[in-house]
């Protein structure tokens, strides 16, 4: 997913108005993903996230660790 490493780009790039919403934007999406590729971008994204101490960035936070954590389906 793209998206998701779009905003955490604008995170490490200083711009958390625009990476939460990019953030959002990607979250969305990833929900109707099952694959460990998109778990693997959004722990990336949750690493980006760690410097803010933010509401906004919080809702990012526990969106994203909720999908990396949900079980995913591997394909034999």
């Amino acid at each position: 997913m793209d998206r998701i490493g779009l905003a955490a780009a604008l995170f490490h790039e200083d711009e958390a108005e625009q990476a939460t919403d990019a953030a959002h934007h990607a979250l969305d999406q990833a929900a109707r993903l099952d694959s460990t590729l998109v778990t693997s971008r959004l722990n990336s994204l949750l690493d980006a996230t760690r410097p803010y101490r933010t509401t906004a960035v919080d809702e990012v936070r526990t969106r994203a660790r909720d999908l990396a954590t949900r079980p995913t389906t591997i394909a034999a």
